[in-house]
């Protein structure tokens, strides 16, 4: 991965959009709304954003109230990297001071070898995990065809935050009704 795509990376806003576009795809307006900033500032980001193969145009929606509005889809493989990269902490500073590596060059091989080992392993089962999350967040977007994508996304997101999906339905309920 490129120095250029994790400086990209590396702001708030774009991860939010990320996010938000890895569950369905969603068209400026719509972010801009659900992450309350202008469409001005977000279609800067998705530019920037398409321009690095983040995102894609999957379609448009033609309407009489104005312009159509392009449909962006996140790049699904290249996200849950992402994903896996803003999960971990490459160093712990404190740990690094305080403990020191003592061996001989092969025995540091091999215990870089087993880490390394750990590491393609846990990769693998927090990309099927990502998947997984994925399939059932689309899933669950997909039952609720008259819910807006930004306010599932606000819902599904306060929900994880506060570990409490009592809300979320009441809130699902409730929207599905009207």
């Amino acid at each position: 991965m490129s120095t250029d795509l994790l400086d990209l990376i590396d702001n708030d806003i774009r991860r939010r959009i990320l996010s938000i576009l890895s569950i369905r795809p969603s068209y400026t307006f719509e972010l801009a709304r659900s992450l309350g900033s202008s469409q001005q500032l977000i279609a800067k980001h998705i530019k920037l954003l398409e321009d690095s193969g983040l995102v894609f145009k999957v379609g448009k929606i033609e309407s009489d109230e104005g312009p159509p509005r392009i449909l962006y889809k996140a790049d699904h493989p290249l996200l849950s990297l992402l994903q896996f990269i803003e999960s971990i902490s490459v160093f712990d500073k404190e740990e690094e001071e305080t403990e020191s590596l003592e061996g001989n060059l092969q025995e540091l091989i091999v215990q870089l070898k087993e880490i390394d080992g750990r590491i393609r392993l846990l990769e693998g089962n927090l990309k099927e995990l990502i998947s997984a999350k994925q399939r059932v967040l689309l899933a669950i977007n997909g039952l609720l065809t008259d819910t807006d994508t930004s306010l599932f996304y606000r819902m599904i997101t306060e929900a994880f935050e506060n570990d409490n999906f009592d809300l979320f339905f009441k809130e699902i309920n409730k929207h599905t009704l009207e």
